[in-house]
């Protein structure tokens, strides 16, 4: 992910896929860590990226 230019939907998706086969029900945990780790280092979009795959995973499991 490039994080000078704006970020997909779609790329969320697919992010927050391939971290789910992953990471299995450890996957927010890790989409968290990595904006995380992206903000620590300055880099505020891709931060803002891996918060919406946090989302992403989170509207996936939602079960209310």
């Amino acid at each position: 992910m490039d994080s000078k230019r704006p970020f997909e939907i779609a790329e969320c998706q697919q992010a927050a896929k391939g971290l789910k086969s992953s990471w299995q029900d450890m996957a927010g945990s890790e989409a968290l860590i990595r904006a995380l780790v992206a903000e620590r280092n300055g880099d505020t979009p891709l931060a803002l990226f891996w918060t919406e795959v946090h989302r992403a995973l989170s509207v996936d499991n939602n079960v209310f």
